[in-house]
């Protein structure tokens, strides 16, 4: 919920809460009528209490599930990339919030400090600055995209390597998901602590099983 004009209101309210004030003092002092400043007064109060209320009541719900979108074609132009040579891939992923919606659509490279069809190991300095360019452009990390040797979806289950990534992650308060692609299109999809929902829009992608999907036009 945007409250930018709410704060606006809140602070014009209070400004002439604070006039409506000296006012009241100035009648108190001179011995004159005081009980019209006071009407208003507690109006001005009963007004910014409500908008006190206002923002409380739209406040998102801490516990509540993040909720993500992806589309179809996205994770097709994904799968490509990541299956592209015999090597592992890896990359992050950043996109724009609609209300409330992580919005998953576009890429953000980073080099590679080694890739091998068993692995691949990120450039930690390349890493940094991305995080700080994200961070710059008032953009999100908000997933880690990275293929596995395989076919199947046993092919997506995540790695020691992988899991402990995702645990730093998520205990330093990112809301990354981590999407790991088998050779063949499967698709999983994980958060350690499973509180998240998300939506595919689009063709070619059925649900397999609990957080697998599999893209249905690869070949």
């Amino acid at each position: 919920m945007k409250t930018t004009h709410l704060e606006a209101k809140k602070h014009a309210l209070m400004s002439r809460r604070e006039q409506l004030l000296g006012q009241f003092n100035e009648a108190a002092r001179a011995n004159k009528e005081t009980a019209r400043c006071w009407t208003e007064i507690r109006r001005a109060n009963e007004f910014l209490a409500s908008l006190d209320q206002i923002v409380e009541e739209n406040r998102p719900d801490p516990a509540a599930p993040r909720r993500y979108a992806v589309s179809s074609m996205f994770l097709y132009e994904s799968y490509k990339k990541l299956t592209a040579d015999r090597d592992e891939q890896f990359f992050f992923v950043t996109g724009i919030e609609v209300e409330g919606v992580q919005v998953l659509d576009q890429w953000a490279e980073l080099a590679h400090h080694r890739r091998s069809p068993l692995g691949v190991v990120a450039d930690i300095p390349s890493t940094h600055n991305l995080l700080i360019k994200l961070e710059q452009f008032g953009h999100r990390f908000l997933a880690h995209f990275h293929s596995h040797p395989g076919n199947g979806p046993n092919a997506t289950h995540p790695s020691g390597i992988d899991l402990d990534f995702q645990k730093r992650l998520e205990r330093a308060g990112h809301r990354a998901l981590m999407a790991i692609f088998s050779r063949d299109g499967f698709v999983r999809i994980v958060r350690l602590d499973h509180n998240y929902e998300l939506d595919i829009y689009g063709k070619g992608v059925e649900q397999h099983a609990a957080d697998i999907y599999r893209l249905t036009e690869t070949g």
